[in-house]
C-alpha cells in the first residue's frame, strides 16, 4: 500500500480547534463522514490515507471508529495514527502530560477498543525526561504497534535529540510545517519519515495556497495533514495538481 502525502488531521473532531477558536461548534457525525468521505474519495488503487487522532483530541478517537464501523471497507485504506501522553479534561477543557508506563498502557488499551486498529502510535509532546527513558521506551517498542514515533513541537528539544539512538528508531516524526519550513538543516538529519501538522500557521506574507504547494512539492516528501475543517476542497485541488506523484512510501 502506497502512503500518500495528504493526510487527516482530526483535532477538531473532538474539541475546540484551534484552541482561539470562540467560533467552534462541534460537527456532526454527517460533517464528519463528509469529510472523510471526499479524501477517500480521491484515492487511487493501492493508495493509503494517513489519519492523525489521539487522547488529548476530546472524543476524535470514538468519531473515527463510529465511521469505520459503518465504513468497514475503508479500514484497509487507511493508516491510522494515534498517540499517548497527553490527556484532555473535556470539563476544565486543558491538558495534562502522563508519559508513564501504566498510562502508556492504559492509553493503547483505550484507543484499541475505540479505534478499528493502530498502525502507528506517537509519544504525544515528549519531553527530555521521556526521551531519556530507556523503560518507557522500550515499553512502547514492546506494545506490538507496527510502526513508533514522536509527535514533537519544541523545536530545541528536537535539535538535542536529533543522532541519539531514540531518534534513529523511530518510523515517524511529526512536527509543525513552520519548523519543517524554516530549519533545513534539521530536516537532513532525520532519517524517519516526517509528517506535517499546522502547515498554515506561524507563516509570515505567505498565503496557504503557496504553503500547500511547497510542502506537496517539497523533495523530501512529507505527509502534510489537514488542520481546520473549512478549507478541505482547495486543499484537495492544490494536492491533485502536485508536480510530483505524491506517494510517501511503500509500507509493508
Amino acid at each position: 500500500m502506497n502512503l500518500i502525502k495528504l493526510g487527516i488531521g482530526t483535532t477538531w473532531f473532538g474539541r475546540k480547534w484551534p484552541p482561539n477558536n470562540n467560533n467552534y461548534n462541534a460537527p456532526d457525525f454527517d460533517e464528519i463522514e463528509n469529510h472523510f468521505n471526499k479524501v477517500f474519495g480521491m484515492l487511487k488503487n493501492g493508495e493509503m490515507l494517513m489519519i492523525d487522532t489521539a487522547p488529548s483530541y476530546g472524543d476524535s478517537e470514538e468519531k473515527i471508529g463510529r465511521y469505520f464501523k459503518r465504513n468497514p471497507k475503508l479500514i484497509k485504506k487507511s493508516f491510522i495514527a494515534t498517540k499517548w501522553g497527553e490527556e484532555f479534561d473535556a470539563k476544565t477543557g486543558l491538558c495534562r502530560i502522563d508519559h508513564s508506563k501504566k498510562q502508556l498502557a492504559l492509553s493503547l488499551k483505550r484507543s484499541l477498543s475505540k479505534l478499528p486498529k493502530v498502525d502507528l502510535l506517537y509519544i504525544h509532546r515528549p519531553t527530555a525526561d521521556v526521551l531519556n527513558d530507556f523503560d518507557v521506551i522500550q515499553k512502547l517498542i514492546d506494545c506490538d504497534i507496527e510502526k513508533i514515533g514522536i509527535s514533537i513541537s519544541n523545536e530545541k528539544l528536537l535539535e538535542r535529540f536529533l543522532g541519539k539512538h531514540l531518534l534513529l528508531i523511530l518510523d515517524f516524526i511529526q512536527i509543525p510545517a513552520y519548523i519543517f519550513l524554516t530549519r533545513p538543516d534539521l530536516m537532513e538529519r532525520i532519517s524517519s519519515h516526517i509528517v506535517l501538522n499546522s502547515p498554515i500557521r506561524k507563516a509570515n506574507n505567505i498565503s496557504p495556497e503557496e504553503i500547500y504547494k511547497k510542502l506537496f512539492n517539497h523533495k523530501d516528501s512529507p505527509i502534510v495533514l489537514t488542520g481546520t475543517r473549512n478549507h478541505l476542497d482547495e486543499v484537495i485541488d492544490i494536492y491533485s495538481k502536485r508536480v510530483d506523484t505524491a506517494l510517501i512510501s511503500k509500507l509493508p
